[in-house]
């Protein structure tokens, strides 16, 4: 983490996380083989970066230009504050189901992997039909187990670039009461977050996105009495 204190109206804080959740899962393919199941926790988040800055801008009374406003002058045009919160996240990992043709009552049955990787690149609205090759998994044979762990460690669900950013006012009523009027933008860029693409490898829509994990951009308005 790095921290940036308030001088001259600006203070910034950047932390970054690099991390790895490995577990041995709560449903077994194999109960005689349960370290088969140690893989990727399905809460594992590789990288994570958040960044949140606040900038009083240097105008109007006591800050570097305008001290000397009159009062009409700083109502309208001092006492502005911005602030940002960015967000960016690598997406979880994603685990292969298959039907279960093994012909027993275990939970849990994986695909198959032919060796190869189904990662895919570029932009994800551009793999909504086809998140990843789907032609490196199968079903596997009857009375067999998937040759694949729990989560694939290639292969992740779209993560997090997120702006958050909001626009403060204010106004000194009298010495010790202050009113802020606050306009927030949550996804301010409107960046959408894909949901996870469907990863049974019998279902007719494998590998197709068909959701939306985040909210759409939102904007609200608010105002604080500050005593």
């Amino acid at each position: 983490s790095a921290t940036k204190r308030l001088s001259k109206g600006f203070q910034m804080q950047l932390a970054y996380t690099w991390a790895k959740n490995i577990d041995d899962g709560l449903s077994h393919q194999d109960s005689y083989n349960i370290r088969a199941d140690r893989a990727l926790g399905d809460i594992d988040v590789s990288h994570r970066v958040v960044i949140a800055a606040v900038y009083d801008m240097p105008w109007g009374r006591g800050r570097h230009w305008g001290t000397d406003w009159n009062k009409a002058m700083d109502l309208l045009l001092g006492g502005w504050q911005v602030n940002g919160l960015a967000t960016f996240s690598a997406g979880t990992p994603i685990g292969f189901s298959a039907s279960n043709n093994a012909g027993i009552f275990n939970q849990a049955i994986r695909g198959n992997n032919n060796g190869k990787t189904g990662k895919l690149t570029g932009p994800v609205q551009a793999r909504l039909n086809a998140y990843f090759d789907k032609t490196v998994y199968s079903q596997p044979a009857a009375f067999t187990f998937g040759n694949m762990g729990p989560r694939s460690p290639d292969i992740r669900n779209d993560g997090i670039y997120n702006w958050d950013l909001s626009l403060f006012k204010n106004f000194r009523v009298v010495e010790r009461v202050n009113v802020q009027l606050r306009a927030e933008a949550l996804n301010a860029f409107n960046t959408p977050r894909f949901g996870g693409p469907t990863t049974s490898v019998t279902s007719s829509s494998f590998g197709v996105i068909t959701s939306q994990a985040n909210a759409p951009r939102q904007i609200q308005f608010g105002l604080r009495l500050i005593w």
